[in-house]
């Protein structure tokens, strides 16, 4: 499939260099020609002003200014006159040169030569005659072949040009292609195995409660129990999946408002205090009072409610946490620290992508599915913050988040 994908992205490639490089060397080739034949057009009408004037003065002299002009006079029938001095070759090939057309500039061409005439009608001595002005346009000729042998030429090198340069686009083109499709697929697998373990327990607990069809529920509360346990983990799981679907798509919109960020700290922490307590576990909140930031407040109560779940959830009894806040320049700094089993160098970014978790045994236990701290990631990235994990020393985790104040 990205093969044929690959290589028609090449052939477009090539296609598109070759048709750009077609229209800039035509548009050359064409000003090249206009401005030389421009030139040559320019320099007969001068000298047939030139002429012109001097005739008018009854001076038969054809002093022009460009020595490549050659002038003919001949009488209003077309017949050079007899006083009229032009080279040997002219008269030789006077029946390819003679006019054609009046007081119109066109091109003749004869054997191997090229000229650019012209001819008009003027007095001399009270005498109407006519004037045919020759010029040479061999070398302009030579050279506009020259310009079109090098633009065939240019044009076969540049299309193999083009075609490597098109296959290397394409293959650039499709590495995000390629390493996008593998993150779906296994986006795709990573959520069916998620989804199936609880499925299958659910089945297997609700198939045990069949098979005591005349039990009461309290009987069963420990297969129902586990199923509910279960539905609540599915339950969160696809929510967690919606949210991610939802942000590659760009459906999510962030609204944003002043949040005293402390405040909402310490309201997201109540629970997980309680909660710590019960467990036997140490929660500290410290920071500066009163500090405002311009954010999503639902979005980053989420963003708290994971890194607080997390920090609870792998930190030992009579573990303890901190939740520190306070201002770096022009940005909240964020940090949650916990004294639990801490992570690996080599995990300090996986911890971010989707699924993956360091211990999947031991998240399986706490009910972890390993979209949480990549739901942390969109949500700082989302208000243009930054996220990053440390290792707390002796042991632990720290997590640091940073958020832009306005």
């Amino acid at each position: 499939m990205f093969k044929k994908l690959k290589l028609k992205l090449a052939l477009i490639n090539a296609i598109v260099f070759s048709i750009l490089f077609l229209i800039f060397n035509v548009v050359i080739y064409f000003y090249a020609k206009s401005s030389l034949y421009s030139e040559v057009d320019r320099s007969l009408s001068v000298s047939m002003r030139i002429i012109e004037m001097n005739f008018k003065n009854n001076n038969a002299n054809l002093y022009m200014l460009d020595p490549r002009v050659i002038s003919i006079t001949r009488d209003n029938k077309g017949n050079i006159l007899s006083d009229t001095h032009m080279p040997i070759f002219y008269k030789s090939n006077e029946e390819y040169i003679k006019p054609v057309k009046i007081d119109e500039l066109y091109d003749v061409k004869f054997k191997k030569f090229n000229f650019r005439t012209i001819a008009f009608s003027t007095q001399l001595n009270n005498k109407t005659v006519m004037v045919q002005l020759l010029r040479n346009t061999n070398s302009e000729k030579e050279f506009m072949n020259n310009i079109l042998k090098i633009i065939i030429l240019g044009g076969g090198i540049i299309f193999l040009v083009s075609i490597s340069a098109g296959w290397f686009l394409a293959e650039r083109t499709m590495v995000p292609i390629v390493t996008a499709w593998k993150k779906q697929r296994q986006f795709v697998e990573d959520a069916s195995h998620e989804m199936r373990t609880p499925l299958t327990i659910i089945q297997s607990q609700v198939q045990l409660v069949f098979q005591k069809p005349n039990s009461t529920v309290i009987e069963n509360a420990s297969y129902l129990g586990t199923v509910l346990s279960e539905i609540r983990r599915l339950s969160k799981l696809v929510s967690d999946l919606l949210t991610l679907a939802r942000s590659d798509s760009n459906a999510i919109e962030i609204e944003k408002r002043l949040v005293d960020i402390t405040e909402l700290i310490k309201k997201v922490s109540e629970p997980y205090i309680e909660i710590a307590e019960i467990e036997h576990k140490h929660i500290k909140i410290e920071g500066i009072k009163g500090l405002k930031i311009n954010c999503d407040e639902e979005r980053i109560h989420q963003l708290l409610v994971i890194l607080l779940d997390n920090a609870l959830k792998y930190t030992c009894e009579q573990g303890n946490i901190e939740i520190n806040v306070k201002r770096k320049d022009n940005k909240c700094s964020i940090v949650v620290k916990d004294d639990g089993a801490g992570i690996k160098e080599k995990e300090k970014e996986l911890i971010f992508e989707r699924f993956y978790r360091g211990d999947k045994s031991r998240a399986r236990e706490t009910g972890g599915t390993g979209l949480g701290l990549s739901i942390a990631k969109w949500i700082v990235l989302k208000h243009g913050g930054t996220i990053r994990a440390e290792k707390n020393v002796p042991r632990g985790t720290i997590i640091d988040v940073m958020l832009p104040i306005n």
